[in-house]
């Protein structure tokens, strides 16, 4: 693993919720101007967005958000559990607040994810664990075209999100370089 490699990993995938979080805001900060200017990036970020969104529209016709709620409202029920947020990194944080999605730690959790608000989820762009689970109750309750749509919509979004990750990781490290060459 190369040096920058290491730096990313330390700095962007590992440490609390509230870190990466705060390394998020950190690089919307410094980087954000530059990478919205990059056309690769804004075309990037809207084809991810049109992913999620036609992701968010598969669940809805699944009838996800009702039998989430219904899960999440039983004793210990429900996926979006406080360590969800662990399961984030500064990237996909990152990505969100590029797409001008208001990213912010609720105040009162309690034992739900701390990204969790009262309409669900805060994010348009979500972790890969949160887009890939399927409880039981979900695999069950779903037909067979109904899974392979979810699934084959999940993919979509993974894939644009690798892709960006890719292009966003490419724009902080040429950013480092020129900072460090000022």
């Amino acid at each position: 693993m190369s040096s920058q490699d290491a730096f990313f990993v330390q700095t962007f995938y590992s440490g609390t919720a509230a870190l990466k979080l705060r390394v998020a805001r950190e690089l919307q900060e410094r980087y954000g101007p530059a990478m919205t200017a990059c056309p690769e990036i804004q075309e990037g970020l809207a084809q991810l967005h049109d992913r999620a969104r036609a992701l968010e529209a598969h669940m809805q016709s699944m009838q996800l958000g009702r039998l989430c709620r219904s899960c999440a409202t039983q004793t210990g029920g429900g996926c979006c559990s406080a360590s969800m947020a662990d399961n984030t990194d500064s990237i996909m944080l990152l990505t969100n607040l590029l797409l001008g999605i208001e990213v912010h730690r609720q105040p009162h959790h309690g034992e739900n994810c701390c990204y969790l608000g009262a309409q669900g989820c805060l994010f348009a762009i979500k972790p890969f664990f949160c887009l890939t689970y399927n409880c039981t109750h979900i695999l069950t309750s779903a037909d067979s075209l109904s899974l392979a749509g979810l699934y084959q919509q999940a993919g979509a979004v993974m894939g644009q999100q690798g892709r960006l990750e890719a292009l966003l990781l490419a724009a902080i490290s040429h950013g480092r370089r020129e900072q460090g060459s000022s």
